[in-house]
């Protein structure tokens, strides 16, 4: 009798702790009347459930990202003809950035010769990859490397030296693509309980693009552009690849810099 008395205390105790508070919800019962024939009563328990399910449904139906895109270009010099673009084919040297981002190269040189063809009219660029070979092959590599280091410090492609590497390739024209920021950061838009029920990834992409004249060794076209990305992640493969996001922005500077004349232009999108 003792040890029955003592479980139906405990239990009269469980009952009496109070119920952990969610925010946002009331502490009260609601009731719904479902066609005038019957009650529900739901619980805060049951509403935060209905609750979820709203956000997960919600995340479902709403864009996968949004993204802001800005470029900036100068003139056109008077004396290029954008036409030539379309005949003949375009070097890219290999992208210049900061030592703690170099290793995006790949992904940004790759990200350009896709949106290259991608224009209208395409231009034919010869990767990164293709222009270095063909320089290492005819024993311009330490050429290619002092030409690179003069335009770190002077922020200049020599001429003679460029000259010299342009006759080996034999092209014309030679974009030089450079990163100047990329970073990511996580930001919390909803938490319930200690529960981060949705965060949203924000990206920032900063690049820029040089179009230079070979023999002259002149700077015909330059841009700059940014891209800033926030993507819901409400499921884990829901993230935009830096290569997509290089591409477009890549795109813009090229279709609407390069080829369109524009000095600048900005587009909000979402997908």
């Amino acid at each position: 009798m003792v040890e029955d008395q003592r479980f139906l205390e405990k239990k009269d105790l469980a009952r009496n702790v109070p119920a952990p508070a969610l925010p946002c919800f009331h502490d009260v019962e609601i009731f719904l009347n479902v066609n005038g024939m019957k009650v529900i009563r739901l619980t805060r328990l049951v509403c935060v459930k209905i609750f979820l399910c709203w956000v997960v449904l919600l995340g479902g139906c709403t864009p996968l990202y949004l993204s802001d895109t800005h470029t900036t270009s100068t003139p056109r010099s008077q004396s290029f003809d954008v036409a030539q673009l379309a005949r003949e084919p375009v070097a890219m040297f290999g992208l210049i950035a900061p030592a703690s981002l170099q290793g995006f190269s790949a992904t940004l040189s790759y990200a350009l010769i896709a949106a290259l063809s991608e224009a209208s009219p395409p231009v034919r660029g010869i990767s990164d990859n293709d222009t270095l070979n063909m320089l290492n092959g005819q024993a311009l590599a330490a050429e290619y490397a002092d030409l690179i280091l003069g335009f770190a410090r002077s922020g200049i492609l020599e001429r003679e030296r460029l000259q010299r590497i342009g006759t080996a390739l034999g092209f014309r024209y030679v974009l030089l693509p450079g990163l100047a920021e990329y970073n990511q950061v996580i930001i919390d838009r909803l938490e319930i309980q200690g529960f981060k029920l949705i965060q949203s990834r924000v990206t920032t992409l900063r690049v820029w693009l040089q179009l230079w004249e070979i023999s002259m060794g002149q700077i015909l076209w330059q841009s700059s552009g940014e891209s800033t990305v926030a993507t819901r992640l409400l499921r884990p493969e829901r993230t935009v690849p830096l290569d997509e996001i290089a591409r477009k922005l890549w795109l813009r500077m090229i279709q609407d810099g390069l080829l369109a004349g524009k000095t600048s232009s900005e587009v909000f999108s979402s997908d």
